[in-house]
């Protein structure tokens, strides 16, 4: 299983968790955050001998392909030119074949980013799915940038007071309150989570494919 296989089976595990509205904006995002497949085929079409379309996936070797077109035509007079040349075309039509499986990585690499910032969750976290040899941000190129809130240092006291007596109230009743005051918001992602699209069909969750 290569590493865009794992990435779409953590990413449609993640998406399940999502409710229906949460998948209608990550579908949003992942239109307005991968590449065009009409882009992607123009820039091959016409300019991929100098390697525009390698450059557009920032995929490796971009550069020496187009290194190589240079050096063809500038040697073409001297003959050798003819063996940059057509070792260009043969890279260039290969890359053909390779285009369609780039349009899926950059939207699952979308999509990735997207759940992050629309749940403040990482892939993984939803997913519940782990590899040891697997970095998702760091495959993606995207650091989680979720912040999570600051806990007091030892020996640092929390000043909270009664706004009606004035006097301070005990930290133990403050920790208290706020677990009962948590319950509710508990409830509410459970009936969101029950609400979320179970199935692996249609647009919410196949935005690994352009839509129609």
């Amino acid at each position: 299983m290569n590493n865009v296989d794992i990435l779409e089976q953590q990413v449609f595990a993640a998406r399940k968790k999502l409710s229906t509205q949460e998948q209608l904006m990550v579908n949003d995002y992942v239109e307005n955050n991968s590449v065009s497949p009409v882009a992607a085929w123009l820039l091959w079409v016409f300019l991929g001998q100098l390697g525009a379309h390698r450059f557009l996936f920032k995929k490796p070797y971009a550069a020496l392909m187009l290194t190589l077109e240079i050096i063809g035509w500038v040697t073409l007079i001297l003959i050798i030119g003819f063996g940059f040349l057509s070792a260009v075309w043969i890279w260039w039509i290969v890359d053909a074949f390779s285009i369609q499986s780039w349009l899926k990585e950059s939207r699952l690499q979308a999509a990735y980013r997207g759940i992050n910032q629309i749940t403040g969750k990482s892939v993984e976290e939803l997913s519940g799915i782990n590899y040891a040899s697997f970095n998702g941000a760091s495959f993606v190129n995207y650091s989680n940038q979720t912040q999570h809130p600051q806990q007091p240092t030892q020996g640092q006291q929390q000043n909270n007071f009664d706004p009606k007596n004035g006097q301070p109230i005990n930290s133990e009743s403050v920790n208290n309150q706020s677990s009962s005051a948590n319950v509710e918001p508990q409830q509410t992602s459970d009936s969101s989570s029950a609400q979320s699209v179970n199935d692996i069909d249609g647009d919410f969750t196949d935005f690994s494919k352009p839509k129609e």
